[in-house]
Formats: C-alpha cells, sequence, structure tokens
C-alpha cells in the first residue's frame, strides 16, 4: 500500500518493540524497526527511506544512542518529526533531547494510548468529530453547525480537543492536560475548568447537564459519544 506512512523506531527492548509496532501498524502505518540507532542510521544512509516520523529510545546498545542518531538525521536534511520514548526523566535529559531537534518527550512507563495521540498529532492528521450538532474540523481548528456561526479555536483550545478527541471513551488526566497543552507555561487546573466550560457550551444541548464534555472527579475530563470521519 505504497500511500501508508512509514515510522521509524528504535528501541531495544524488543518485546516493547513489538507491542509499539503492531499498534502503530493499527493505525494504518508502516513501521521499520531496529534494536539499535546506529542500525538505523546504517539503514538511512543506504536506502534513504520517506520517513513521516521517528520513535526513538535515548538509551540503546551500539556506536551511538538515540540522542546521537537524532543529531545525525538532522545533519543530514531529514527533518521529519521526532518523539523520545525514554525511561530518563531529568530535566537536563530532556533539555538535550530537544536540542539534538526532537519535538517531543516521553517517559517510561507510558500508555499506548497517548503515544499513539502524540503520533497523530505531530503528523497533523486530518480527521472531522461529530459531537453534537457540531462538526469539528481539527485540521482548520473550527467547528460548524447548520444555520450556525462557525467557530474557531487557538491553539491551546484545539490542541486540548485533539488530546480528548484521541482519548475519546478515556479521561484525561488534569494534569496531563496542563503538561501537553501549556507546556512550562502551567496554569492553574482552573484554565482547564474554563475551557471545558467553553466546549459544553458549544456543543452541549444542555451545558448543565453535558453528555460529551464529562467530568470524573478526582481524575479529569472525558470526551463522550462522538463520531469521527477520516
Amino acid at each position: 500500500m505504497p500511500n501508508r506512512r512509514r515510522i521509524l523506531l528504535v528501541e531495544d527492548e524488543p518485546s516493547l518493540r513489538k507491542g509499539i509496532k503492531l499498534n502503530v501498524e493499527a493505525e494504518g502505518f508502516l513501521v521499520a524497526d531496529f534494536p539499535q540507532a546506529d542500525l538505523a542510521f546504517e539503514s538511512l544512509q543506504t536506502e534513504r527511506s520517506n520517513y513521516s516520523l521517528g520513535i526513538l529510545d535515548i538509551t540503546t546498545p551500539g556506536a551511538f544512542d538515540g540522542i546521537e542518531l537524532c543529531k545525525r538525521l538532522r545533519q543530514i536534511g531529514l527533518e521529519f518529526p521526532v518523539i523520545f520514548l525514554t525511561a530518563r526523566g531529568r530535566i537536563e535529559d530532556k533539555l538535550e533531547a530537544f536540542a539534538s531537534g526532537a519535538d517531543d518527550y516521553m517517559t517510561k512507563p507510558f500508555e499506548l494510548e497517548e503515544l499513539i495521540a502524540r503520533l497523530h498529532i505531530r503528523l497533523g492528521r486530518k480527521q472531522r468529530v461529530k459531537i453534537g450538532r457540531y462538526e469539528l474540523d481539527l485540521a482548520s481548528a473550527c467547528a460548524t453547525a447548520p444555520g450556525e456561526t462557525t467557530v474557531r479555536f487557538n491553539d491551546k483550545e484545539i490542541k486540548m480537543l485533539q488530546f480528548l478527541v484521541q482519548s475519546r471513551g478515556r479521561p484525561v488526566k488534569r494534569d496531563f492536560l496542563l503538561e501537553n497543552v501549556w507546556g512550562a507555561d502551567l496554569p492553574t487546573t482552573r484554565s482547564i475548568d474554563n475551557f471545558i466550560v467553553k466546549f459544553r457550551k458549544i456543543f452541549e444541548e444542555d451545558p448543565a447537564e453535558p453528555v460529551h464534555f464529562i467530568t470524573r472527579h478526582g481524575v479529569g475530563y472525558e470526551l463522550s459519544g462522538v463520531n469521527i470521519e477520516q
């Protein structure tokens, strides 16, 4: 299938590498997986494969690690998004990864659903999501309904909606949304609550009795009852 996007996966733990590959391929991608960073780079030099995204561990056996691989990818002009997936969670490790050219960083242990969500967001997958009367277009960051004015969302609003859509049917923790929507500029959890209030006013028939943007007390929020078209 020539239209399937290719993903580069570097992970030295065999069972984890297999699990990631199976789940990513279930999303419709092709995955080329390697146990070592240097082997992945050798393959790139010989094949120059057209990858859409890389998922890299930092600590792998071989001549060099994932950080060095990311640097080399950028040096030879490969600019596809790179997500680091590693057990190293110190701020120094994260800063080194981003300095090497990474776009995202996840620490182990992790949830596969979150990795898949981040993958789709980095690749900008186009989705039309039916929530109540409105159709939400994640690519254009707007929602439309028959006879209604188009609603447009800012960057933080659409990013929060993307995470809720990708995790639909499951609660998303407030801390996760704070870290991944606001990043280093962390507000209070009240900012998330205010976004949810706005979403309910737009999408819910009765904002006081929500059926789509549901509060899961002590956890976060869950998006429910949506239809998705790719």
